[in-house]
């Protein structure tokens, strides 16, 4: 049984150019060789092979009934070929890749977030590839994004920028908190905006007027963060009420150093997204984050793009 060796996979390689291009002519362009040339590899191709694969003269060129075989295997052997190296390909990049997550802040305590999981899940498919987290407000991480210094982010944008891809995740419920002595507690009865006129509030930052009382007007927005501990902070120090997500103003709540303000109309859901570059391909690696972060949140909604 013959063995096949690179020589005959590159003479086989130089019959399938002269199949498609239809002739020994009009393949000298492709093959950069002269005719000549061409038919002395033929001649030894088919001495190796033992057999004639093709026809050439003044009938033109045509393929035997055994070239017409030998054409249809080598298609499937160039194309398996093809799929060894890209498969090859793929392990080692995935397999030594690096990946930049940028994430916004306090997600861990959510009960709906799965990032964890999907992490482990990923790790364990590939145990050498290095992730290099941050984290960012929203805002910061859409223009990390953008910029190429981060391949995956999870954002909470309330105004989508154009040229990035938001694959919808999970949600979280935000509600106004303040601390137990706050005098907004001392109202008997359900808190509206006009309640709060004369409170001091946490505003979310020049770029992220997301909540309910971000277009009030005369309201004392005495202090501003996107950063969710930091508005903790100003919450506890008794000054002021601000927006918290409920799981984790819930670590608070349970030791009696906050409580949530009685204004149902005043919250809201903050919809977290996948975010990626929509014009650029992932690494390997990264791809392979993606579909495990997506696929722990088994996310309902279509993805949102918004083209430059």
């Amino acid at each position: 049984m013959r063995k096949i060796h690179d020589f005959d996979l590159k003479l086989l390689h130089l019959f399938v150019t002269i199949v498609d291009s239809g002739g020994f002519s009009a393949a000298q362009f492709k093959l950069n060789m002269h005719q000549s040339t061409i038919s002395t590899r033929m001649n030894d191709l088919e001495t190796r092979l033992g057999m004639t694969l093709c026809h050439r003269g003044r009938r033109g060129f045509r393929l035997t009934h055994d070239g017409n075989k030998v054409y249809q295997l080598c298609q499937t052997l160039f194309n398996d070929i093809a799929s060894f190296e890209d498969q090859l390909d793929s392990i080692r990049n995935v397999s030594h890749g690096h990946i930049k997550l940028a994430l916004t802040d306090n997600l861990a305590t959510n009960p709906q977030c799965k990032i964890q999981q999907a992490i482990k899940h990923f790790c364990n498919d590939h145990p050498k590839v290095t992730i290099d987290t941050e984290i960012c407000d929203s805002y910061q991480i859409e223009m990390m994004v953008l910029d190429g210094k981060a391949e995956l982010g999870i954002t909470s944008s309330e105004v989508p920028k154009d040229g990035l891809t938001y694959i919808y995740l999970f949600g979280e419920k935000q509600c106004l908190y303040c601390a137990p002595d706050h005098p907004v507690l001392s109202i008997p009865r359900e808190i509206t905006t006009e309640d709060l006129l004369d409170t001091p509030i946490v505003e979310r930052g020049v770029s992220h007027k997301i909540t309910p009382l971000s277009n009030t007007k005369n309201l004392l927005h005495l202090a501003s963060s996107t950063n969710m501990e930091a508005t903790a902070h100003l919450v506890l120090s008794g000054n002021f009420v601000g927006y918290l997500p409920d799981h984790y103003a819930s670590i608070w709540e349970q030791r009696g150093e906050m409580v949530r303000v009685n204004a149902p109309s005043l919250e809201y859901i903050a919809e977290f997204h996948l975010t990626i570059l929509e014009s650029k391909e992932l690494s390997l690696a990264a791809t392979e984050l993606m579909h495990a972060i997506s696929s722990a949140h088994q996310n309902k909604k279509p993805p949102l793009h918004f083209s430059i």
